[in-house]
């Protein structure tokens, strides 16, 4: 009977003992995380992240996925093929118009015209020199562009039908113009900094905050619930080691020039790095930026309905690490 009662003892005892650690062991493993980045600065703090090791300091192994199709990707996001990602402000409020998902967002990228990370450019001998100009001419665009180009042209005063338009993947835009292909293009970085100014011309810096919204959101970083279900502290890691990526984006330029020209060698020679989007946290302002984008988008026909967008940031406190 003794015996019985003290192997009954050892077997509670191993079960408390399970019951207590096994949460902690979990909770401590190393979480796979799918990244999803377009080829455009936007990027930034995922690769400054994984160069500097900020996502394995966390626990995080994260793996990059690049996209070229803002919409496809969020949508494969939250089908699960990726985790988190950056998006086109554009891109998270038609999702939330037309399927009701919200992305929960951790950063926004405000750009504004000191720091200008898009522009309208033409070729030196292109006819079109002021965005009057483009009136009858070829002008191609990015997908991350795409929804507001519309909005750029009402604001210009010109019309879709009045534009030879054409959507090209961001690494083509350049062949595009200096192919006799287009007589403009929307660009952005990190096709800005190292263009050559003998071949081309910037017709409009910032277009998106003379035209668009002022001061313009950009993108933002956010997941899914799906990825919050994971784990409990799954959250509050990914917001300590993108937090740590940003500053250092902020404090060491030099750094993350060397790590945005190493994932895109073709620019790496003449990339100066003269300019970064300003990444923010997430603030009041940021909400009433994203708020009047979305009423620019639907005033241009891109939102078909009302976008309620307070649920969508992310607060901090209910995020553990």
């Amino acid at each position: 009977m003794t015996k019985l009662l003290n192997v009954l003892i050892v077997l509670l005892a191993a079960a408390l003992i399970f019951v207590i650690i096994y949460p902690q062991v979990q909770q401590n493993r190393p979480l796979n995380v799918r990244f999803a980045c377009d080829s455009t600065v936007a990027s930034l703090t995922f690769l400054v992240g994984v160069q500097e090791s900020a996502f394995v300091k966390e626990k995080i192994v994260p793996e990059l996925v690049f996209y070229s199709d803002p919409d496809k990707a969020l949508g494969e996001l939250f089908a699960g093929k990726t985790d988190v990602g950056v998006f086109p402000w554009s891109a998270v409020l038609k999702r939330i118009a037309e399927k009701g998902e919200t992305l929960r967002v951790l950063l926004s990228e405000d750009y504004r015209p000191a720091l200008p990370v898009e522009a309208i450019v033409a070729p030196v001998k292109s006819p079109v020199k002021t965005v009057a100009d483009l009136k009858g001419r070829r002008f191609v665009y990015p997908p991350e562009m795409r929804d507001y180009v519309p909005v750029f042209l009402l604001n210009a005063g010109l019309t879709a039908e009045q534009v030879k338009l054409t959507e090209v993947p961001l690494s083509g835009l350049i062949d595009q113009m200096t192919g006799g292909a287009a007589d403009a293009a929307w660009l952005i970085e990190p096709l800005l900094c190292p263009l050559d100014s003998t071949q081309f011309r910037v017709v409009q810096p910032a277009a998106c905050v003379r035209y668009v919204s002022q001061p313009f959101p950009g993108a933002c970083i956010g997941f899914s619930s799906a990825y919050a279900k994971r784990s409990r502290v799954a959250g509050g890691r990914l917001k300590v080691s993108t937090d740590a990526a940003v500053a250092l984006s902020e404090t060491k330029a030099d750094l993350a020039k060397e790590i945005l020209a190493r994932y895109f060698p073709s620019v790496a020679n003449r990339y100066q790095f003269c300019r970064l989007p300003e990444i923010q946290r997430l603030t009041e302002i940021n909400r009433t930026s994203v708020g009047a984008l979305a009423t620019r988008l639907r005033v241009a026909g891109i939102l078909k309905n009302d976008v309620e967008t307070k649920g969508i940031f992310v607060d901090p406190s209910t995020l553990k690490r």
